[in-house]
């Protein structure tokens, strides 16, 4: 009768460390999930409110000229990045100053295209390791 007892004790123990070994391996993987998805939230909501148009897209002179609009949030944008034709390219600012700053137009050279193909922009942001958001805005190249 006592080796009983002492047996279902020993299973309910054995069962319980096993339950709580169970938890803690669960709770391990959740918890590196919410983390990795809270990075990934923390660098886009940078992005929220920043609102880039491509003003114009010269194919002959390679140029591009990027307005920031006014409104959003008060992060640095630090450079742009150019997509033509779904490629990515790297481009310069032709004009002075390190980042573009709300209602601020600066011309970007370097921006290689050929007339109808579809020029995109993202913004880069130098105040958050160097983020890049979402395309904000799309023209079609000129002559």
């Amino acid at each position: 009768m006592i080796k009983k007892a002492q047996s279902q004790i020993i299973t309910t123990i054995l069962i319980i460390l096993l339950v709580l070994a169970a938890i803690v391996i669960v709770w391990q993987v959740v918890q590196s999930t919410i983390e990795s998805g809270a990075e990934t939230i923390e660098g886009t909501a940078a992005c929220i409110g920043i609102d880039l148009k491509i003003v114009l897209a010269n194919s002959t002179v390679n140029e591009a000229s990027v307005t920031r609009m006014s409104g959003g949030a008060i992060n640095a944008v630090a450079d742009v990045r150019f997509l033509v034709a779904g490629a990515s390219l790297s481009s310069t600012a032709s004009t002075s100053g390190t980042d573009l700053e709300p209602l601020e137009t600066k011309i970007y050279t370097g921006v290689t295209s050929s007339v109808g193909d579809k020029v995109e922009v993202a913004a880069i942001l130098s105040d958050t390791g160097g983020t890049i958001c979402n395309i904000m805005d799309n023209a079609l190249a000129e002559a």
